[in-house]
């Protein structure tokens, strides 16, 4: 992606976009290694002792998903974009 393509972007906008794609691309590096490490535990497990396997169908049900609160949602989301904006001031 080259900023001469793209004569209605300003540089400002090329810089965040390509700043989000660098952060998206570290994200996704981040999550590999993640799941990687998981694997890991479970070959040694499977190796060393498959009696004690973690079960991972009962850590996938999730927990108190009951009643959700409005007010407190609301409250989440505008503190997340409250962040936003902040983070986005910082600069480089």
């Amino acid at each position: 992606m080259h900023h001469e393509r793209f004569e209605a972007v300003t540089l400002k906008e090329y810089d965040l976009i390509t700043r989000a794609r660098i952060r998206a691309r570290d994200a996704q590096v981040e999550a590999r290694r993640v799941l990687n490490q998981e694997l890991g535990v479970l070959v040694s497990h499977a190796f060393h002792n498959p009696r004690k396997m973690p079960d991972f169908t009962k850590a996938a049900g999730r927990k108190g998903h009951g009643k959700t609160d409005p007010a407190q949602e609301l409250e989440q989301l505008r503190a997340g974009l409250m962040n936003m904006h902040f983070e986005s001031k910082k600069g480089p």
